[in-house]
This record gives structure tokens, C-alpha cells and sequence, in this order.
């Protein structure tokens, strides 16, 4: 268990929810600094009081620090930071109506960065033409995809310089038939976009994109590497942003007919089983003396900077 006093953390908030009504996780966290995070979920989800409520969306993410093990987004800890009530008998309204306020805000976020997304497609295609948008397509992937964006401050990994949460995810496919230069002028005018929505003081957004052929998406489907796989899963979750819809149904009738689909429904089963018997691991385990092996099961390593 624990050196800390799960039953005195739980009473703690209870007193909380009763003063304050239903609390996020990362609320009690803030109202309880003291107790470290894992302690505070240990609590929270030991106890046999308090009214949880859930509200993410889960999918697919492979951890490649962790031998590309499969997992769900989003992780234990930030499922409990950012999508998950707590409240108490009798406050069954309350939560029900904070609930939609915050899965609104998730959304809302989401639509914010998806405008974001589109406005830095539309001053891509404007320079393109219509003979050439008509032979490529863009479609997001991520947190937005499932409207599940958040605006936490997070370091840049790069350059070290402070973003606005969630990441925005763009995947570019391109036909065959398109010249070579064509990708060059894309990757080139998304990379200046990229930087700019990265530094103007005004967005801090991070734009993750990459311009690839048709035919390379096709033959990812085959799903025989971590990369095939990453890149499979993210089309799979994707939804389409621009250019050639007919160019993105081919992409995702592809998706069928090779059974990738059914490849990726298959590792979620089986990431939604560890996820069960890592909550449990994790409300055995002492939090002052949890490995590295044990917290890794509670967020991603990627996550590492955000959450110490």
C-alpha cells in the first residue's frame, strides 16, 4: 500500500467535495498538494463512497520506450487529471451537469484547434490550385479526433519553448500521379506554418505533420513494424480535414480491404485488458516506493515533463 493514510487522504476528500461539490482530479490535486498523485488516485479509487465519473474517450497508442507496447490514450493519470469527477452521494445532479460543462470545454478546445488546423490547410491549398488539391487530401488524427483537447501548458520537446496542450496532428496523403515538387512545396510551406504557430504568442500551438504518397499509406496497412503500425492506427482514428474526399475514401476503403481495421480493433482489446490489470498493479503498489516499471503503467514516458 501506501506509507501515506489512504483512509485520512479519502476523508480529506470527502470534507473537499462536501465544501466544494464535484471535483475533477486534477482539482484535488491542486487542493491537496501534499499528497502525491498516485496516493490521491489510490484514495480516490479504493474508496467505496465517492461517485466516479468518466468521461473520455479511449484509443490506441504504442509506447515505443516500453518495447512498443500497446496502450490506451489517455493514460491512467491523465485520465484521472483531466476526464474523471469525483462527488459524493446526493450529488448525482451536480456531477451530471458539471460533466456536460466540461466535456463541452474538451470540445470546444477541440473545435478551437481544429479551426487551427484548417485555416493552415486553406493557406496551403490556396497556393496549390484546384487540379492539384484535387488529387491530395488532409485529415487530423489525436486528441481532436475524438474531441478530447486540452489546453495544458507543456514543454516543446524541441525547442524547449512552452505550447498549448494538445498537439495538432496533420497527415497529408498525395496521389501518385502529383510531381515530386509538389511535396517539397507542401513539406516547405508547413514547416514555416508550423514554426509560426509554434512561436507567435498568440496560438503556442504545436503542428505535428507529415506529407507522404498514397501508395506508402497503402503499404503501411500491412502492419508489420512499429511504424506501419503507428501510421495505420492513425488513420484509422482519423477524421478528414480537406482536399480530395473521394481521395480519402479510397485511403479508408483500403483500411477494409486489408483487414488492418480489424488488426487495430484486436491490439485495443488487448490494451484494454492491460489497462485493467495495470489499475490494479497500481492499487497494490506503495507509492513511496513504486518502481520504474510500476509508474511507467501510470503515464506515458513522453508525459514525464508535464507531470513532474
Amino acid at each position: 500500500m501506501s506509507k501515506y493514510d489512504l483512509k485520512d487522504i479519502e476523508a480529506r476528500i470527502e470534507a473537499m467535495l462536501a465544501e466544494k461539490g464535484p471535483r475533477l482530479g486534477k482539482e484535488l490535486a491542486e487542493d491537496m498538494r501534499d499528497v502525491p498523485q498516485l496516493a490521491l488516485w489510490q484514495a480516490c479509487y479504493q474508496s467505496r463512497k465517492l461517485h466516479v465519473s468518466h468521461f473520455a474517450s479511449y484509443y490506441l497508442r504504442f509506447d515505443i520506450t516500453r518495447e512498443d507496447q500497446v496502450r490506451l490514450s489517455p493514460s491512467i493519470l491523465r485520465d484521472f487529471l483531466s476526464f474523471t469527477l469525483f462527488g459524493l452521494p446526493g450529488q448525482r445532479d451536480k456531477m451530471i451537469e458539471r460533466q456536460g460543462t466540461l466535456s463541452n470545454m474538451h470540445r470546444e478546445i477541440s473545435r478551437e484547434k481544429l479551426s487551427v488546423a484548417q485555416s493552415v490547410m486553406k493557406q496551403v491549398f490556396v497556393t496549390l490550385g484546384r487540379e492539384i488539391r484535387s488529387q491530395l487530401c488532409a485529415f487530423i488524427a489525436g486528441d481532436l479526433a475524438y474531441y478530447l483537447a486540452h489546453n495544458e501548458p507543456r514543454e516543446h520537446m524541441a525547442s524547449g519553448e512552452m505550447v498549448k496542450g494538445s498537439d495538432i496532428d496533420i497527415i497529408i496523403i498525395l496521389s501518385e500521379a502529383l510531381p515530386e515538387d509538389v511535396q517539397e512545396r507542401i513539406d516547405t510551406e508547413m514547416t514555416a506554418l508550423k514554426n509560426y504557430y509554434l512561436r507567435h504568442p498568440e496560438y503556442r500551438h504545436e503542428i505535428d505533420f507529415i506529407c507522404k504518397r498514397k501508395s506508402v499509406m497503402e503499404r503501411q496497412f500491412q502492419y508489420s513494424d512499429i511504424h506501419d503500425k503507428i501510421a495505420s492506427k492513425i488513420a484509422y482514428e482519423s477524421m478528414f480535414l480537406g482536399g480530395s474526399l473521394t481521395l480519402y475514401m479510397e485511403v479508408r476503403d483500403a483500411m477494409v480491404r486489408t483487414g488492418v481495421d480489424r488488426l487495430i480493433e484486436a491490439d485495443f482489446e488487448h490494451a484494454l485488458k492491460d489497462r485493467k490489470h495495470a489499475m490494479q498493479r497500481l492499487l497494490e503498489a506503495r507509492s513511496d516506493m513504486i518502481d520504474d516499471e510500476t509508474r511507467s503503467l501510470f503515464y506515458f514516458s513522453q508525459e514525464r515533463v508535464e507531470f513532474s
